[in-house]
């Protein structure tokens, strides 16, 4: 703990020094007990004292510059601040789609921790939290709000600003998963209702069969361009993690036939060349363009099914990958990870792989 200057020294807030028998120091001394720096020099030496007294107060603006804002929410923007900086190759860099998905949670972790320094957090106010999103029926929201605040902790102790994090091993809210898993019929409706209005629905109905043939997320379907098809078939990098190696997914009949399809819809001739599922206008789509476009063809499909009395439910881009996986996996196909791109198959077998029933071959 730091004590209250005795004097008033003329040095800025945190910088010490002190005169003993032998050596004179001087140093700047975070919240958290450590030095950010410490100099010395013998005590009768009075010119090395006055130079590193100048070079004290010049060294202490620069760690008050680099720490964040006392108050957790200049910790939030700091954080953020340091994602946006890194460089794409840096593996600890995160994906827009999930820096858009944090910064959308931590206006909530602001609004409930913002007003208090990141030392006076404490485990219980972790739980209050949790118990409070289950009581608004929203338990999952608050388990990845908690997980992200977890994280920006994580951050102050690197800034000394910390020394232990009180969000470390919190108890999540238990909750309950639900495994939508897309059926044939289901996507053929789509696909069939996209071919009915043609134009932009029929690029994502022919985008959500991709997803599915592929075993590819949303930000990676809605960002490949035309320049990833080659005649082996389709490249796909990781939309999530900078620096892993592509995946190529090699043609099939059906997928050959998809992409062809897309290809063949009529875009702006000068802008329409690069997307592959871009707007009719050639651009991306954003998130909510892309929301509003697919809440059209998934009323479109609703209707087209109850006329011809078939089951159907809505669906999203993310449901796609799963449906992939899972095609897959009941198939006995051995490169499902490799199609994933990912690293621990444990992902694989808790989110995506949602057989009903799986098989398996007696010993003998």
């Amino acid at each position: 703990m730091i004590r209250r200057r005795s004097a008033v020294d003329g040095l800025p807030f945190r910088v010490y020094e002190r005169l003993g028998v032998r050596t004179y120091s001087i140093g700047y001394k975070m919240r958290s007990g450590a030095w950010a720096f410490r100099y010395q020099c013998p005590v009768g030496d009075a010119a090395q004292i006055a130079a590193l007294r100048r070079k004290a107060i010049e060294e202490s603006a620069k760690v008050l510059e680099d720490a964040p804002a006392c108050g957790f929410d200049g910790l939030v923007t700091a954080w953020f601040a340091m994602q946006d900086a890194l460089p794409r190759s840096d593996t600890k860099k995160r994906a827009d789609s999930t820096i858009a998905e944090n910064r959308r949670e931590a206006k909530n972790i602001v609004q409930a921790f913002g007003h208090l320094h990141p030392g006076d957090i404490t485990r219980t106010m972790g739980y209050e939290y949790l118990d409070a999103c289950t009581q608004a029926g929203r338990p999952e929201k608050g388990n990845k709000e908690i997980a992200l605040a977890r994280l920006i902790l994580e951050f102050a102790i690197r800034k000394g600003i910390i020394s232990t994090n009180p969000f470390d091993g919190l108890r999540k809210n238990k909750t309950i998963k639900t495994h939508r898993l897309v059926t044939r019929a289901e996507m053929d409706i789509a696909v069939a209702a996209g071919r009915k209005r043609g134009g932009a629905r029929l690029i994502v109905a022919l985008a959500l069969k991709t997803a599915w043939l592929c075993l590819r997320r949303s930000v990676e379907v809605r960002a490949i361009t035309r320049s990833a098809i080659t005649p082996e078939g389709i490249y796909w990098k990781d939309g999530k993690t900078a620096g892993k190696a592509a995946v190529l997914i090699s043609w099939s009949d059906e997928l050959r036939d998809t992409i062809t399809e897309v290809l063949a819809i009529q875009r702006n001739k000068v802008a329409g060349t690069m997307y592959l599922f871009g707007n009719l206008q050639g651009q991306k789509y954003t998130k909510g363009g892309w929301k509003a476009m697919l809440d059209d063809l998934m009323q479109d499909a609703e209707q087209l099914a109850a006329e011809n009395k078939a089951e159907f439910k809505r669906f999203s881009l993310q449901d796609c990958r799963p449906m992939g996986v899972t095609t897959k996996m009941e198939r006995g196909d051995t490169d499902t990870q490799d199609a994933t791109l990912h690293t621990d198959g444990k992902m694989i077998a808790t989110v995506y792989d949602r057989r009903a029933l799986k098989r398996a071959t007696p010993a003998a």
